[in-house]
């Protein structure tokens, strides 16, 4: 493949996650170029992964590539492992915006429930109060009525009491009427005798 390039160019070789022989990188004219046999998205790393790759490798534009025999060797170097752990960042930065946005819609979800609750109770708030002032009515006229009835038994009471001690009055000079007479009726039946013994 691309190992037997001219000696202007270097190709390295890796395998990437579905184990698909991948061009990592090649050198020509002083630019660093990444093919991947994968889709046009994956085909261009960002420039601080280039970076990386030039830091990683030592590379120098200026200087031609080494003619060593070596120097068309397939060498493993970390940029399939700096490209896992960008993939990685990513879809965790991705995880951490969506977390974001369910919490947010989660939490107008309340609020908006929240509001409904108060306007429902906002609404009914009228009829509660009619209710509230109809029940507080009923339970005034119930005192009302006990205290009345309180007062009636009380006077009944009194009533009963005043007819009563009349009554035992009453009782009291009936007797003594009988008693009196009693004594008149003995005293006509002594003038009847008198007179009689004298006619």
């Amino acid at each position: 493949m691309g190992a037997n390039g001219s000696t202007a160019r270097k190709v390295s070789f890796g395998l990437d996650e579905n184990e698909k022989v991948t061009v990592i990188e090649g050198v020509k004219g002083g630019q660093a170029l990444l093919y991947s046999s994968t889709s046009g998205a994956d085909r261009q790393l960002s420039e601080d992964v280039l970076r990386r790759m030039r830091e990683s490798q030592g590379f120098d534009s200026a200087k031609p590539p080494k003619s060593k025999p070596d120097s068309h060797k397939p060498t493993p170097i970390p940029t399939g492992s700096s490209s896992t752990e960008i993939q990685e960042e990513l879809r965790k930065d991705f995880e951490r915006q969506q977390a974001l946005v369910q919490e947010q819609l989660s939490r107008l979800a309340q609020r908006e429930r929240e509001t409904a609750v108060t306007a429902g109770l906002d609404d009914l708030t009228p009829a509660l109060l009619i209710e509230k002032g109809k029940a507080h009515e009923e339970q005034a006229k119930v005192k009302m009525l006990a205290r009345q009835l309180e007062r009636k038994e009380k006077e009944l009471e009194s009533i009963s009491c005043f007819y009563k001690d009349q009554l035992e009055t009453l009782e009291k000079k009936t007797l003594h009427c009988s008693r009196l007479a009693q004594q008149y009726m003995n005293c006509v039946q002594q003038a009847k005798s008198a007179l009689t013994n004298h006619g």
